[in-house]
């Protein structure tokens, strides 16, 4: 009964139905087939399974030799039975990858045909799904699998031999070195690599582990900003920034502009040369500009002035043009001439203006309610954050900002559906976060901070070493609230075809054309995931509960 009272009351509800659950789907093809397609089972799954689970324990077992070899002497009892049963275990693993590497070289195939980029790499088969490796692919991953397999073996034996010779900072360096090794290799089969037996509750889960640590720190970040203090300077100075700005944008706003001119008529298309600003080429079209009615009109690319031109002169269903006032236009009627600002010298004037006036807001509010203006301004988005859809924020970094960002970079900077998707829920939880972190720290009693200032600790040694620690035991149990709510925000990046465990339920359920087994599947699975979150993260709320509670 030890087991059972470990277990949270809604889990033994999940206990008992689970036979049920197990019957419902081990007996319906509908529900075996919508499990199988929505947790991501591809064929050979148990192989790639069973590969993944050898690599798995040949990276834990290198783990604990290596916190072995770092203690040395000093080792626990406990850790050394554990080393005593991780090396011959290494040894058999180090075996079977080398000398038998059937199901592990799988897993290893599997993940390198879903690293390529499917569009441009000639490693894979193409329209081959799931990903295959072609032949002459195939035989250089298993090449380098078994090179790596041996030299990780190579790489143990000199640690252990070093272990046995030498001692204190020879040691140290290679149990750290082997440590180091065993740790990056098993971030990358978990966080990384494609597993071909749940591909979907994999992305799921990474897309959640990521979005919570990438949140957790933005929301420290913005409760540190809101703990910032004015200094004597701090008002002037950033009012000066802003002043500084400000002029900056004044500087473009004030450069010449480009003169152009609407001519011909509007009865067909409107030639648009390349490179005009997206604002002027919709105002011709929607009819925005002195004199027209207001009727849409079509319009047509062109390379170049030249091009524009011919295109009136000469195609049928073109009869004006929208170009620079320098072009020879004179042979047709002139409709409208504009002048406006150059579209480079309008996004830097529109920036440096926006960073300015937001600056100098911020600095107005610090002044009045003798406050930082980076705290004014983490306050500010906090608050405004907490007001917008998670769905809203998703599709606005998802589409418009990442697109924008990749036309300022020159595609410098092509963010993947699933990058996007994590940076936006990222974001949108943070604020969340913040006002957790804000919470429990508040709960400290302030004698405690004042005592510290006493001994001389400086501001980070008191918020690192004696705030934060309590603070976040206090503040467990509604950070995994936030871990479990947005493990179920992550079906929200299927909206970026992110295919998560929701993408693949509205796959399954547009090829099947099933009404309900899809559906309920993915709630089953969803309930199965949240609860075993949750009985994990009750367990942790228990380990680092505060004394006294």
């Amino acid at each position: 009964m030890g087991f059972v009272n470990l277990l949270r009351p809604s889990n033994l509800v999940l206990l008992v139905a689970a036979p049920f659950i197990i019957y419902l789907f081990a007996s319906s093809s509908k529900y075996t087939r919508s499990l199988k397609a929505i947790v991501g089972v591809e064929p050979g799954a148990l192989a790639l399974f069973l590969g993944f689970l050898t690599v798995l324990l040949l990276m834990v077992f290198g783990l604990i030799i290596a916190r072995w070899l770092a203690q040395g002497d000093a080792a626990s009892q406990r850790l050394r039975q554990l080393a005593l049963i991780a090396l011959p275990v290494q040894i058999i693993l180090i075996a079977l990858v080398i000398f038998a590497p059937s199901y592990a070289l799988l897993f290893a195939k599997s993940a390198v045909a879903n690293a390529v980029d499917p569009f441009t790499s000639d490693w894979i088969v193409p329209t081959v799904r799931p990903r295959q490796l072609t032949p002459q692919a195939a035989l250089v991953v298993a090449f380098w699998f078994r090179a790596l397999a041996l030299a990780y073996t190579v790489t143990m034996v000199v640690f252990l031999t070093v272990a046995y010779v030498f001692k204190d900072r020879v040691l140290n360096l290679a149990a750290t070195l082997f440590l180091a090794l065993n740790t990056i290799a098993l971030i990358y089969l978990l966080f990384v690599a494609h597993w071909g037996f749940a591909s979907g509750v994999a992305i799921t889960f990474r897309a959640a582990i990521f979005a919570y640590v990438l949140a957790a720190i933005l929301g420290l970040s913005w409760t540190g900003l809101q703990a910032l203090r004015q200094g004597k300077r701090t008002i002037l100075i950033y009012a000066s920034i802003s002043i500084v700005f400000l002029s900056i944008a004044a500087a473009f706003f004030s450069q010449p502009k480009e003169s152009f001119v609407l001519v011909g008529t509007t009865d067909a298309r409107v030639a648009i040369v390349k490179g005009t600003p997206q604002s002027m080429a919709d105002t011709v079209r929607f009819g925005e500009y002195p004199g027209a009615d207001g009727t849409t009109t079509k319009i047509r690319n062109a390379a170049n002035v030249s091009a524009a031109l011919d295109l009136v002169r000469g195609a049928e269903n073109v009869s004006g043009a929208f170009v620079p006032n320098t072009s020879d236009w004179q042979d047709f009627g002139l409709i409208w001439d504009v002048e406006f600002l150059g579209s480079s010298d309008k996004k830097t004037a529109l920036t440096f203006s926006t960073l300015g006036l937001l600056l100098l807001v911020l600095t107005l509010g610090a002044a009045q309610h003798r406050l930082h203006p980076l705290a004014v301004g983490s306050e500010f988005f906090v608050d405004t954050i907490r007001g917008i859809p998670m769905l809203v924020i998703i599709l606005y970094i998802g589409l418009p900002l990442s697109g924008a960002i990749k036309d300022a970079t020159g595609g410098g900077i092509d963010l993947t559906n699933m990058t996007r998707g994590i940076v936006a829920i990222a974001i949108g939880y943070s604020a969340y976060m913040a006002e957790i972190f804000r919470a429990g720290i508040e709960s400290i009693p302030t004698g405690q901070t004042e005592a510290a200032k006493s001994l001389g600790l400086s501001r980070w040694h008191t918020a690192r070493l004696i705030v934060l620690p309590q603070a976040l035991r206090v503040v467990i149990p509604p950070l995994g609230n936030e871990f479990i709510a947005m493990i179920k925000d992550t079906s929200l990046l299927s909206i970026l075809s992110v295919r998560d465990v929701t993408q693949r339920m509205r796959e399954f359920q547009a090829s099947s054309f099933l009404p309900f087994a899809p559906f309920n599947t993915a709630a089953i699975l969803y309930v199965v995931i949240t609860l075993c979150c949750a009985s994990f993260l009750k367990w942790v709320e228990r380990r680092y509960e505060t004394p006294g509670h």
